[in-house]
């Protein structure tokens, strides 16, 4: 098929720019009172995450300009490396509230989980593009695959990271699903797994004390500490109104643990109002679109599953943020893409864009 190779996707790379940007008077307005706290300086985070975003936004645009064939050739070694840190924070990595899920390097800290979550993109999207029709077989095709993709969680499972795991879990079967895996295939592997994630949630008492609160079948002083992040999200969320309180006129950032991080969504809505939460679930909304479009018009299979695996990780992790601040899901630490402070997220976001903006320059013939 012949190919002609054009510019960037300026529909796909404008809106994300735009929430990187919006982001900074979010996190700030967020987290100034923490900042203060803290750091004796409201501003510190401010200045943080702002450096953050611009380099952000600089590598995006550099990674967009990287063939994307080439990542292929080297999506086994980035696997490799991702599995290797993955070990090392559980030996390494600072324990925060009984996980090891960060290594902290100096001034810098790394989510290995993160870093994960692209390499099983680019090697699953690279080994069904040279297995083809062979995906289809389960012993050599589909099998080696699902291996790479247990080890993966098992270790993330060690940290413990419940919500991570299932992430990559659900990615991994999108790509395969993408590629034209056999169903039954992916279908008993979903029920293999969820069940396998079931018993692994119960196994712990925190989580299990999740799940019975999220059910409402929690009572006592638990029940009153897990409801205390929730309450204070769903409050902000109501008190926002049609159109907010305003820009900095949030009161629950002063309740919420860490809002500038997996409850910005709710700040969000406190200050900008249902209106503002409504562009934001639009602007993904409408990068998800475009990424399906850069998905179906896509030169070859290699940029279809690219292309694919990583508009679906990034709206999948938008939701279950969405969900958990408005108390659908149970609370966990998934961020808000693009938009939380904390460089892990942005960064290895922005690689993915840069992918997809890449693939969106080489178009078929047929779709000029």
């Amino acid at each position: 098929m012949k190919s002609n190779r054009g510019h960037i996707d300026w529909l796909i790379f404008v809106p994300v720019v735009a929430l990187m940007l919006f982001s900074i008077a979010f996190v700030y307005s967020a987290g100034s009172y923490f900042s203060f706290v803290n750091n004796s300086n409201p501003n510190k985070l401010l200045l943080m995450h702002t450096s953050k975003v611009l380099l952000a936004i600089i590598f995006m645009v550099i990674i967009s300009q990287i063939d994307y064939h080439l990542w292929s050739k080297i999506s086994i070694y980035i696997l490799i490396a991702a599995i290797i840190t993955l070990v090392v924070v559980l030996f390494i990595g600072g324990e925060v509230k009984g996980a090891k899920r960060w290594i902290n390097v100096g001034f810098l800290s790394f989510q290995p989980s993160e870093f994960a979550k692209l390499a099983i993109i680019l090697h699953f999207g690279t080994l069904i593009d040279r297995k083809k029709e062979g995906i289809e077989n389960f012993k050599f095709g589909f099998l080696p695959m699902l291996l790479w993709l247990v080890l993966i969680c098992l270790l993330i499972a060690l940290e413990p990271n419940l919500s991570m795991m299932i992430v990559i879990f659900l990615i991994g079967m999108m790509i395969l699903f993408l590629g034209n895996a056999n169903l039954l295939h992916i279908l008993s592997t979903l029920f293999v797994g969820f069940v396998g994630a079931g018993i692994y949630a119960v196994s712990a008492s925190y989580r299990l004390n999740r799940i019975l609160f999220y059910l409402g079948l929690l009572e006592g002083s638990e029940k009153e500490r897990l409801s205390y992040q929730v309450s204070n999200s769903l409050i902000a969320l109501g008190s926002g109104g049609s159109i907010g309180l305003g820009p900095g006129g949030s009161h629950q950032n002063l309740l919420l643990s860490e809002p500038y991080t997996d409850f910005l969504f709710s700040i969000i809505g406190e200050e900008y109002g249902f209106i503002g939460l409504l562009l934001i679930i639009g602007i993904f909304v409408f990068i998800l679109w475009r990424g399906v479009r850069i998905a179906k018009h896509s030169k070859d299979l290699l940029g279809y599953l690219y292309a694919g695996g990583i508009v679906f990780s990034i709206f999948l992790v938008f939701i279950i943020n969405a969900l958990v601040n408005t108390g659908l899901l149970p609370t966990t630490g998934i961020p808000l893409p693009f938009m939380s402070y904390g460089g892990t997220s942005i960064f290895f976001n922005a690689t993915l864009i840069g992918i997809l903006l890449n693939i969106s320059t080489f178009k078929s013939v047929e779709n000029i």
